[in-house]
């Protein structure tokens, strides 16, 4: 068999989140003072409700992105370096046909398109259905840390589409309206720089993970063996963890709880495709990408 890593890769790791507003849309705070909320970070992407907002103002984060996030009565979604060309005529009405359009043009311009809380039932959720209309996009939002977390995880729609054979990828965001909704979700990158295109190529390629204060040295694998190395330090070595690797059809294929460091897996063929979900004493977690496993 065959199992394809996407961590299998040289670089250092970035973090970051795609999904946050300003006051140029429905967000408490002006650019500046966003960029200053996220001062620390590698990179950050401003994405106001059906517009493209000018990054012009100081910032100390390395690398920002301009994105729009498109805003219909129904599903949302997420288009990071959009081409302006989408403004011409821009409607948000959602059709897939609307929403593809925009998603081809943006992934044809070396951008990326995320399908934003699919879970968030009380308003502007994504069926199933339409995710599987949907033909070309970059992956999900699993986890979106704007407070309403009981709606906003979305790993059973995420094991739908990947166990209907899509290549989609898992991402955590902020959606950061208001105060408090800050660094609550962010994705870790690795990349072989800061640039744009080093970040963003990292991004399609799958090799980045999900955190919410844990996280994973690396994912490797030899042969048939997967073996994760957790997050650790002196402090966190101490710290009790609980680990699940699950499959196609969310199937759960292992489980590892206690004061671990490290998870190894022995692969058996039938798994379609294995992602790790890490837990951490007062619930902080990570969540990886999967690694797809292929028969001879």
């Amino acid at each position: 068999m065959r199992i394809d890593n996407p961590y299998d890769k040289q670089g250092t790791w970035l973090r970051g989140s795609f999904h946050n507003h300003t006051n140029n849309s429905d967000g408490w705070f002006s650019l500046e003072t966003v960029y200053n909320m996220y001062a620390d970070y590698d990179f950050l992407a401003i994405s106001d409700h059906d517009k493209i907002t000018n990054l012009e103002a100081i910032c100390r984060i390395p690398t920002v992105f301009e994105a729009i996030e498109v805003s219909s009565t129904k599903p949302h979604m997420l288009l990071v370096k959009p081409p302006y060309s989408i403004m011409e005529g821009y409607s948000n009405e959602f059709t897939i046909a609307n929403y593809q359009q925009f998603a081809d043009a943006t992934l044809d311009h070396g951008g990326i398109c995320v399908l934003v809380h699919p879970n968030r039932y009380f308003s502007n959720f994504w069926t199933i259905e339409d995710m599987l209309q949907m033909e070309r996009y970059t992956g999900v939002e699993i986890y979106n840390g704007d407070g309403n977390i009981e709606y906003d995880i979305a790993f059973d729609k995420w094991d739908s589409l990947l166990s209907a054979g899509r290549t989609v990828w898992g991402f955590g965001n902020d959606d950061s309206h208001v105060y408090g909704q800050e660094k609550q979700a962010w994705n870790m990158v690795l990349a072989a720089d800061h640039a744009q295109e080093a970040i963003l190529d990292a991004i399609r390629g799958g090799s980045f993970y999900v955190s919410t204060g844990y996280g994973f040295d690396a994912i490797r694998c030899e042969g048939s063996k997967i073996t994760i190395d957790l997050r650790s330090n002196a402090l966190l070595d101490k710290m009790y963890k609980y680990v699940t690797l699950f499959g196609k059809d969310g199937r759960v294929l292992h489980e590892a709880t206690g004061r671990v460091k490290q998870v190894v897996y022995e692969c058996q063929g039938d798994e379609g495709y294995v992602r790790v979900s890490a837990y951490i004493e007062g619930g902080y977690a990570a969540f990886s990408q999967p690694l797809f496993i292929m028969k001879d």
